[in-house]
């Protein structure tokens, strides 16, 4: 991953409130204040990288925004401040986040973008090829069930923190890696519904207050067959040579997601799932067939009509897996049945499942 030079931070509600209450220009209102947090970031950040504000405001230049900056003393923070109002041009479009690039001197992936708008800030900003990290203090739910960022938080004195722990590969780079190992277009399109189901219950169950990372499960779950054509002819199951490649990357949490993914792990006390990403993997796994959601006893169907060998393995597979769903729908106060309701019910209406 290339060494990152440069923080972009929107202003409004990222570095500055936007209070209902006042229009016009920022730097004329009555009051302003910062975001919570934010100074002390700043303060953190300050020198490790350059920093630059763009905004989309339409009534603020450059000298107003750093107006409005000086109010709450966070002007001296930032090197560059790029604002549509003078460029003609807004996010999310590419032209806006080159115009920022060629102000800091910077490629895309040297710099991350920091917004609390998913599709202006993250989007735009990822489209561009930059790394993104999604403030979301109202901690909504991702609008898409894929999720872009590279990181999320819910509070700004967090950022120093989510900058240094920039790591997981982002979507691009895990679809190029399973393309570099011969994965078919129907096995993609197994892993793309099996990272959405997996990430839906991870936000799910984080909003619930259960110690879970969702972009780590999301992750996890797109490249848990990485293997599943290369392992053949190699002796070798393809969880076991998934979690070999993935280590060797530098990435053992995504290893042990896809070394814990399998049906046959259910019931190895060795490599059972043991983490909340682990387990959530492994039973979005057991829902889907191909590109189609299924329950976790139809699944079991599909995969003993394609293995009838299996069949002495089935009745203890449809036992864990059947235990491995309650366990989830119990921590959301949710019977089984609700859980796959629900579940699937999110997945139709982002037009991943009919």
């Amino acid at each position: 991953m290339t060494d990152l030079r440069a923080l972009i931070f929107d202003w409004g509600d990222t570095v500055m409130r936007a209070l209902p209450q006042y229009s016009g220009p920022m730097a004329a209102w009555p009051e302003v204040a910062a975001v919570s947090g934010v100074g002390e970031a700043l303060a953190a950040l300050d020198g490790r990288y350059r920093l630059a504000l763009a905004t989309n405001a339409r009534d603020s230049g450059a000298l107003m925004v750093r107006a409005a900056l000086g109010r709450v003393k966070l002007d001296g923070y930032f090197s560059v401040v790029v604002t549509s109002h003078e460029l003609g041009v807004a996010k999310p479009t590419a032209a806006f986040f080159r115009a920022v690039l060629v102000r800091l001197g910077c490629a895309p992936d040297e710099a991350v973008m920091v917004g609390d708008s998913y599709d202006a800030d993250v989007a735009g900003a990822k489209a561009a090829g930059l790394r993104a990290i999604w403030f979301n203090p109202d901690r909504s739910p991702c609008p898409e069930p894929h999720p872009v960022y590279d990181a999320e938080l819910s509070a700004m004195l967090a950022l120093p923190a989510a900058v240094a722990g920039l790591r997981l590969p982002d979507i691009p780079t895990c679809l190029a890696w399973l393309a570099e190992q011969g994965v078919s277009g129907e096995l993609s399109r197994h892993s793309n519904l099996v990272a959405a189901a997996a990430f839906c219950l991870a936000e799910r169950l984080a909003a619930a207050g259960e110690p879970v990372d969702p972009l780590l499960t999301h992750r996890g779950a797109l490249l848990h067959d990485l293997a599943k054509v290369s392992a053949r002819g190699t002796g070798m199951q393809h969880d076991e040579l998934a979690g070999r490649m993935l280590r060797a990357r530098g990435f053992p949490d995504l290893a042990r997601i896809a070394e814990r993914h399998a049906v046959w792990a259910l019931v190895d006390p060795a490599r059972q799932p043991e983490t909340w990403e682990e387990r959530l993997v492994c039973y979005a796994d057991r829902l889907a067939d191909g590109d189609r959601l299924l329950g976790v006893e139809a699944r079991l169907a599909a995969l003993l009509a394609r293995r009838p060998e299996l069949g002495a393995e089935v009745a203890r597979y449809r036992a864990a897996g059947l235990a491995l769903e309650a366990g989830i729908a119990g921590r959301l106060g949710l019977t089984s049945e609700a859980l796959f309701a629900w579940l699937r019910g999110r997945l139709m209406a982002s037009g991943l499942v009919t």
